[in-house]
């Protein structure tokens, strides 16, 4: 019992003496801090000439709200204007080609007429020389047969001595000639025959002229040059196919994105216009600035040193003015920031850190309060943290009591 009584003194002792010089310790210091909320910024999808709607910087806005709308004016499409100009030149090149096509026509025209002359002819005269050659042939068989007659019939008179053996010679030298001849027509015959069954193919065999007639070279030459002009036709009409397929898909992109409607993608407060109405803005550019009331938290810079711990998920209370009364609302500790994270996100309230300062970030719930509750961005509240040195020297003196 003398125990107790001494341990209740010294408790009453350092009470009274903290009360006179430490009030910190029966009454708790709140440490101060800002309500605050990150901004959300929006982009424009498109690029064109922006107009803003008629909310004001600092007013209240609803998810879904119509904020800014940006249209493209319709010469305002280079890609279109460069996509119909290819086209152009395209048709036109094209153009050029069936000319130049057309050109050749009447030109493989004529010479086809001519090189048709020329097989005509050939083969005409061809089969005149076989006609006359067949004729000479039937004459020379026709002489062969009297020299070889009159040879048949000097033969006896020379072995009788009635025929001098001169005339015997005579007489065979001229079968001979006429059998020379006849072969020599009949061979005549056979190579005349095989050139106009080649010129029938188109292949001149006389010494007289080329394989190929000059017409037929030079049609051969002209079919390959259109041949070339028709190809490289066919690739400009594959790109120009390919062109107005670009422009058509340009159309329907130009027909769907030649206005957008800038909404709002949080309820909160148009915090910041970063641009002036009615100027051209390029595509991604940042447009405005919202807080987002949707998420409101509780910003405490404290010092790294201090006595006080917490932990993230810890659950407190904050109390600031709200519809002109002090209202106290739950919040737990979501997150601890430093100097060096001050730029990883923005917020609506910059609040600078010094060095060897961090900044404790509480979720603020407004779910159990009313509807009507503006969004109190920048405002100054108190942290009721009720860890205090009192705190901690009952809980000690309460284990010395149990021991």
């Amino acid at each position: 019992m003398g125990r107790l009584l001494r341990i209740a003194l010294g408790l009453f002792l350092l009470a009274v003496f903290g009360y006179a010089l430490l009030p910190g310790v029966f009454y708790a210091q709140y440490p101060l801090g800002r309500v605050n909320a990150e901004l959300v910024t929006m982009r424009a999808p498109i690029e064109g000439q922006i107009e803003f709607s008629g909310v004001r910087t600092g007013e209240m806005v609803r998810y879904g709200q119509t904020l800014a709308v940006l249209r493209d004016p319709p010469g305002h499409d280079v890609r279109l204007a460069d996509l119909q100009a290819i086209s152009a030149s395209l048709a036109e090149r094209t153009a050029v080609l069936d000319r130049q096509i057309a050109a050749l026509e009447p030109i493989m025209q004529r010479l086809h007429e001519d090189s048709q002359h020329f097989h005509r002819a050939v083969n005409n005269n061809l089969s005149a020389q076989i006609a006359e050659t067949e004729s000479r042939i039937s004459g020379a068989e026709a002489n062969l047969r009297l020299l070889e007659a009159e040879l048949r019939r000097v033969q006896p008179l020379a072995s009788a001595d009635y025929a001098s053996r001169a005339e015997l010679d005579r007489r065979r030298a001229e079968a001979e000639i006429g059998q020379a001849e006849l072969a020599t027509l009949r061979n005549t015959l056979q190579r005349l025959t095989f050139e106009r069954e080649a010129a029938g193919r188109g292949i001149y065999l006389s010494d007289s002229y080329n394989n190929a007639p000059y017409s037929q070279q030079r049609r051969d030459d002209i079919e390959l040059q259109r041949l070339t002009l028709q190809s490289r036709r066919a690739e400009l009409e594959v790109e120009r196919l390919q062109t107005l397929q670009q422009i058509e898909t340009e159309q329907r992109r130009r027909t769907v994105v030649d206005e957008a409607t800038i909404t709002a993608t949080v309820d909160g407060i148009l915090w910041r216009r970063l641009e002036s109405d009615g100027a051209m803005i390029g595509t991604s550019a940042p447009l405005l600035q919202i807080a987002d009331c949707s998420h409101i938290f509780f910003e405490v810079p404290r010092d790294r040193r201090s006595d006080e711990t917490l932990s993230i998920g810890d659950a407190t209370q904050v109390e600031f003015e709200q519809n002109d009364r002090m209202t106290t609302y739950p919040a737990r500790l979501v997150g601890v920031r430093g100097e060096q994270d001050a730029g990883n996100r923005e917020f609506a309230v910059s609040m600078p850190l010094a060095a060897g300062q961090l900044s404790w970030i509480f979720s603020v719930d407004f779910s159990d309060n009313d509807e009507g509750m503006t969004c109190p961005i920048g405002r100054i509240g108190r942290l009721r943290h009720s860890d205090t040195m009192l705190d901690r020297l009952t809980r000690r003196a309460t284990t010395l009591f149990d021991r």
